[in-house]
């Protein structure tokens, strides 16, 4: 194996790493809102700082 050969499979691990990071941190992220969502329907996270979505 090559040094190029090697250095093309290392760069294209650190490439697909770092996507599937971002696609869990993208999925991380959907569900923090939806458990947000939850508890501000509920009363529990009424903190002045947060953003009213809907429109009650």
């Amino acid at each position: 194996m090559s040094q190029l050969t090697l250095i093309l499979i290392i760069v294209l691990f650190i490439i697909i790493l770092i996507y599937i990071v971002h696609l869990y941190d993208k999925y991380l992220v959907k569900e923090i809102n939806k458990y947000e969502n939850r508890l501000e329907e509920k009363g529990i996270l009424k903190r002045h700082f947060t953003k009213k979505n809907k429109e009650k």
